[in-house]
């Protein structure tokens, strides 16, 4: 009886976390709110996890490792088996159908990890994974062989700016549409491809360098 208790009162703790952490984000949840809500006070909190971090990473845990497979797997160096083969001039419909899989792969999810999903697209640290994987894309595709001059320093910049915007439209999407597979799978397949099309044509023509 006393162990149920103990796993019932861990489990009291762990959803009012995440209660918490989805209306505040990390970095402003209150561990005397959970405390408060889960019934208990702060210091029981601390029988069960070190630390507000620590109680965030056992939550998160599992989804992180899911994007973290799902971005691994989708990367513009394995588009080809032979390093720098792939071109998005000549062979443009390998960069959609690599979107279109990220696009598949995210909104199946979200679905199903929803209340995780949401708390890491919410969070800078947390979100950092997926920010990068369209950083790394998109300096990619700036270093393509045809790009006239080296320009590290800007091409990083330009990337940074790039994964920014397309993080906050695939955000939008996600809170603002309807939650059905269909529906969020064609905005983001939509919007995915149409940005990147837009980022290869600039490249493409050269604007600004």
């Amino acid at each position: 009886m006393a162990q149920k208790l103990k796993e019932e009162l861990r489990e009291a703790i762990i959803d009012a976390a995440r209660e918490e952490f989805l209306e505040h984000g990390y970095e402003d949840a209150s561990m005397r709110r959970i405390a408060a809500q889960a019934g208990i006070t702060v210091g029981n909190i601390y029988r069960y996890f070190r630390n507000k971090e620590d109680l965030s990473q056992y939550i998160l845990a599992d989804t992180s490792k899911d994007i973290g497979g799902i971005l691994d797997g989708l990367r513009i160096e394995n588009l080809s088996k032979q390093p720098r083969v792939f071109n998005m001039k000549t062979d443009p419909a390998q960069l959609s159908k690599m979107m279109d899989e990220f696009a598949e792969q995210v909104v199946y999810l979200y679905l199903n990890k929803r209340e995780e999903f949401n708390i890491i697209m919410n969070d800078e640290k947390q979100n950092r994974k997926i920010k990068n994987w369209f950083s790394q894309t998109f300096s990619s595709l700036i270093d393509q062989p045809y790009t006239v001059i080296d320009f590290s320093k800007e091409r990083n910049i330009l990337a940074d700016a790039y994964a920014s915007a397309a993080f906050a439209g695939m955000k939008q999407i996600f809170q603002e549409a309807d939650d059905d597979e269909q529906t969020l799978f064609a905005l983001l397949r939509l919007y995915l491809r149409r940005f990147i099309n837009m980022v290869c044509e600039e490249i493409r023509n050269g604007n600004g360098y």
